[in-house]
């Protein structure tokens, strides 16, 4: 139906969306539109045509210019989200409690990186587990 589709000013403004329109792509880009749909043609930018219509992935946009995201590098079971529960601060070092369903997290950051991240009590999170040691312990204790 004509007319159904939202005004484009109602869009959230400043999100960034998985899959972008050429219009989408080309700010993303910081291209023209006369310039993209030419590096589109070469070949030179990754896309995909989805009902007679040009879509970009904003990954292979990405991976196109040499950026890297952070979960290329990451695996998604080393990863577990989250919810901040506590956070204690001292001069130097935080403690941060993360509740995230059956799992009870603690995280011991640098105070600067309590700061930069602008964690508060009931902000989500993701805890990144890097683990170099294993530790035992006794069953039944």
């Amino acid at each position: 139906m004509k007319g159904s589709r939202p005004p484009r000013q109602s869009r959230a403004k400043g999100v960034l969306k998985d899959i972008m329109t050429t219009k989408d792509a080309a700010a993303y880009l910081r291209l023209t539109l006369p310039t993209l749909y030419r590096h589109v043609a070469q070949g030179k930018i990754p896309c995909s045509r989805i009902g007679g219509r040009w879509r970009f992935d904003r990954k292979n946009l990405d991976r196109s210019l040499g950026r890297k995201d952070i979960e290329d590098d990451v695996s998604g079971r080393n990863k577990i989200s989250g919810i901040v529960t506590s956070i204690k601060k001292s001069s130097l070092l935080a403690q941060v409690n993360l509740d995230a369903g059956p799992y009870k997290l603690t995280a011991i950051i640098t105070r600067d990186g309590l700061d930069a991240l602008k964690l508060r009590v009931g902000d989500s999170a993701i805890a990144l587990i890097k683990a170099t040691e294993v530790m035992v312990l006794k069953e039944g204790s």
